[in-house]
């Protein structure tokens, strides 16, 4: 059985072996390629998930900007006319 997912906390080992996690890259032509995690031989400790979100694996994910912002958005002062 093979799925697709975009969901990193599925890189846990108790979900599923790092024999099973392949990941999907394109080069400069936008030409898909296919690439098991067991190229890059991890270590058993090492975290998967914090691996991949700092691009160790290539792969890189997309997160929107302002995602991991250090300072929560400030709220505004202006009042939202109620609909109604």
């Amino acid at each position: 059985m093979i799925f697709t997912t975009h969901n990193p906390l599925l890189l846990d080992p108790t979900f599923l072996r790092r024999d099973q996690i392949w990941f999907v890259d394109k080069d400069s032509e936008s030409a898909s390629f296919v690439y098991p995690l067991t190229d890059y031989k991890p270590r058993r400790d090492e975290s998967l998930l914090r691996g991949y979100l700092s691009g160790r694996y290539g792969a890189l994910p997309f997160i929107p900007h302002g995602l991991f912002d250090s300072e929560p958005e400030k709220s505004s002062a202006k009042e939202v006319p109620h609909a109604g």
